[in-house]
This record gives structure tokens, C-alpha cells and sequence, in this order.
């Protein structure tokens, strides 16, 4: 996968090296202090996503490449943004879940990272919107 403007390796890309304040306030008041982490989409993502929600599974909406490529703008235009503490959920990790409404709705899943200061990539899948507005 290439993010044009982003720093990729076979591994992962930077998608972006800034957390804005809202994502900062919101993991605050859960206890989390997001200073100096990034962005970040890892090569296991994307095969966790493909497995479960891509051409080959048996999604109803199977995601493409181009909606990969939504994943920075979803982050920066989210229409709605949770936390959900490790207690609280199945993974391992604290996550933060995302919604927009881009024609189709997105749900983008990034799991908080402590040891390496990063929010990176845990899933993504989309869903009709069946009046959309945009």
C-alpha cells in the first residue's frame, strides 16, 4: 500500500505524526497521555482487515484499496470518536473507535500502543448508509 506523502516501510506507514486535541482530552480523561505518538497503519492490520472485510471474505460490503486510503482523512474528519479502556472490550488494548459517513458510513479501529507510542491500524469495515447525506 503507498500513502503519498506518508514514510512507509514493508512493515507499516506513518499516517500521521500529530494527535489532535480532541483525541488528546479524550484519551486524558481516560488516563492515557497520547504525547509524542503517531499514527500508524502495520502490514498485520490491513490482513486482519482483508481476512475479515475484504474481496475475499464474506463481508457484505467488502472493503477496496481506495477505502484504505480514507483512513487519514476518517481520522482527521471523524464524525463521532470513542475510547474503549482494555476492561471494557476483547482486545488486548485500549482502543479508539472511529465513525464517518463518507456516502458509505466507516468504522476505523486504532489500538493504543504504549511500548512504541503509536495508535496503529486494527480494523476498518463500512456499512450502506442508506440516506446518505454526502
Amino acid at each position: 500500500m503507498e500513502l503519498v506523502g506518508k514514510t512507509c516501510n514493508y512493515k507499516f506507514c506513518i499516517v500521521d505524526e500529530n494527535i489532535d486535541d480532541d483525541l488528546m482530552k479524550l484519551a486524558a480523561k481516560h488516563g492515557v497521555d497520547l504525547t509524542g505518538f503517531k499514527h500508524v497503519i502495520e502490514t498485520s492490520g490491513v490482513q486482519h482487515a482483508e481476512k475479515r472485510h475484504g474481496k475475499s471474505s464474506n463481508d457484505r460490503q467488502p472493503l477496496s484499496i481506495e477505502d484504505y486510503l480514507l483512513v487519514p482523512y476518517i481520522i482527521k474528519s471523524r464524525d463521532n470518536l470513542t475510547i474503549s479502556p482494555q476492561k471494557d472490550n476483547s482486545h488486548k488494548n485500549t482502543v479508539l473507535e472511529y465513525t464517518k459517513q463518507i456516502g458509505d458510513t466507516y468504522y476505523y479501529v486504532e489500538e493504543i500502543r504504549k511500548k512504541n507510542k503509536s495508535l496503529a491500524f486494527k480494523s476498518l469495515r463500512k456499512r450502506t448508509t442508506k440516506n446518505p447525506s454526502i
